[in-house]
């Protein structure tokens, strides 16, 4: 393909321990059918077999540097990526994730004429081993003015690496070192920035679905969740705030009822996990959160959350949600 001089592509990636999956990552970002890249590794002072390995990678092809780094957590590793890329775009991947060979030709073709600035794509899941799952997520807006509030209600995850973009846009938006939920922070930030954002439906990233990923961790330690969940709620407050500044009632209404869906999402969750002192956590911060909420403004299905916990049978009636839901997945295991 004939490339404009100066289209060049920065793809990061933000690697700590990842020594099992790289090299499959790697190798769909060189297959790239768009060539006009560099590859920016940014070993965030990984303890496994990383850095070896992401040096190795320096003698396969010349687009690929590799940058070393005290532990930081990912928000520093993809300041850092942002602070050595020279490409007019940029693109993040997770470095235990695939894309497509054709994502990065696919959406500069949208972006080449200069009206666009941000392309918004598809993903489908991979297990650990790499096989595809059966649940694919194509982004199927109709509208790409739709793009903002979808993000800020929840209706589209917030994902850092789900969109490609000019870096430009990235000239005043930074990760939140020090703090988890990243994407949560930045994302909605990005597409309210771009002066045109642009919905590709294609399935173009493959995202891997892992036990010992960031998220999967929250699983087995509890501590790290209530780390999570306290940066998550910063977070939605920052969003909350920022669409107050906006002047767009409908955007804060939307990020409310999104923060308020998370919480009593992970208040069940924690209740499933039997951890009590975290479930009283998150109930207080319920509680704190609907001191300042009208209830006209809730979604129905927060509305009966509140009341339910108001009467104080919510607890009840997801620790009895849990035991069904182990119950039934125990029979179906059985069958």
């Amino acid at each position: 393909m004939e490339q404009k001089k100066g289209r060049l592509v920065s793809v990061i990636l933000p690697a700590y321990n990842v020594a099992n999956y790289l090299d499959d990552c790697l190798e769909s970002v060189i297959s790239q059918t768009y060539i006009n890249t560099e590859i920016i590794i940014v070993d965030d002072g990984s303890t496994d077999d990383t850095a070896g390995k992401a040096d190795d990678w320096l003698s396969k092809d010349d687009r690929i540097r590799v940058v070393h780094q005290k532990n930081g957590g990912l928000s520093a590793a993809r300041n850092t990526g942002l602070r050595y890329a020279q490409g007019e775009f940029i693109l993040f991947v997770d470095p235990d994730d695939r894309i497509d060979e054709s994502l990065i030709f696919k959406c500069m073709t949208l972006l080449n004429d200069d009206s666009a600035s941000l392309v918004h794509f598809g993903y489908r899941l991979i297990d650990e081993n790499g096989l595809l799952r059966e649940k694919n997520f194509p982004d199927t807006l109709a509208n790409t003015d739709e793009l903002l509030p979808a993000i800020l209600s929840d209706k589209i995850p917030s994902h850092s690496w789900q969109l490609l973009c000019r870096k430009e846009l990235y000239s005043d938006i930074t990760f939140p070192e020090g703090h988890k939920a990243e994407d949560l922070a930045t994302t909605y930030k990005l597409i309210a920035k771009a002066k045109k954002c642009v919905v590709l439906p294609d399935c173009l990233y493959e995202y891997r679905v892992r036990s010992s990923s960031i998220l999967g961790e929250l699983e087995l330690n509890h501590t790290k969740a209530l780390k999570y969940y306290e940066d998550e709620l910063l977070a939605f407050h920052e969003m909350i705030d920022w669409a107050v500044v906006q002047k767009r009632e409908d955007y804060a209404v939307a990020a409310r009822n999104n923060m308020m869906r998370h919480l009593f999402y992970h208040y069940k969750h924690l209740l499933a996990l039997d951890d009590a002192q975290g479930a009283d956590w998150i109930c207080m911060q319920i509680k704190e959160e609907l001191k300042s909420l009208f209830l006209r403004r809730m979604d129905p299905l927060n509305k009966v959350r509140s009341f339910m916990l108001k009467l104080n049978f919510l607890g009840l009636f997801y620790r009895l949600n849990n035991l069904l839901e182990k119950n039934v997945k125990k029979i179906l295991h059985k069958i």
